[in-house]
């Protein structure tokens, strides 16, 4: 059972908000920006990208599958990012040992995460956009925990815009190490 939740969207930006990528000083080894306890997640090919996205989804149609109510799918989704059987519902653990999610669980118990350290839900959209040359500063799928510091998924990104002649605005996602226009992808927001 994935959780849901309803969003009122709000498309305006912030007045004071900053716009385009940090320059290189304001990244040091935990990203940018106020957030902590994240990392840069560097360049990041569109078969990496895929291959995230995949993963991604297989994973949440286990954790889908097996679980039967919203505080299940985010318990079992924990145990899955972080390789912890603690972290699965009271005796999830003592299913036939064929279960698929219990032997994922148990081969990352030791080698980390199979998302890279990253959650359900906002692994392969930070991905995604970091192969099209955005800077992801925080990502969090959203706890049932004090811990959660968002009540819904986000991701935070840095993208450079620019504006066109007909007043409207585009995104512009650099190319590779490229910063010039020919070669770059632009995205209409």
């Amino acid at each position: 059972m994935i959780p849901a939740v309803a969003i009122d969207i709000d498309p305006t930006f912030p007045a004071d908000l900053d716009r385009g990528l940090p320059d290189d000083e304001d990244v040091d080894e935990e990203g940018y920006g106020y957030f902590r306890d994240v990392w840069t997640i560097g360049e990041v090919s569109h078969e990496e990208a895929v291959s995230m996205i995949n993963e991604e989804r297989r994973l949440v149609s286990l954790v889908d599958h097996v679980s039967r109510t919203h505080a299940e799918f985010k318990a079992i989704a924990k145990a899955v990012e972080v390789g912890e059987p603690d972290c699965l519902p009271a005796g999830y653990a003592a299913q036939p040992l064929d279960s698929e999610l219990l032997r994922i669980v148990g081969d990352y118990a030791e080698d980390g995460s199979p998302l890279d350290a990253l959650e359900l839900g906002v692994a392969g959209l930070s991905y995604a956009l970091s192969s099209v040359g955005c800077f992801t500063a925080a990502s969090c799928r959203s706890h049932c925990s004090d811990r959660s510091w968002s009540d819904r998924p986000v991701i935070f990104f840095a993208a450079e815009r620019c504006p066109l002649s007909n007043g409207s605005l585009r995104w512009y996602v650099k190319a590779g190490a490229a910063t010039q226009t020919a070669g770059s992808e632009l995205i209409d927001c």
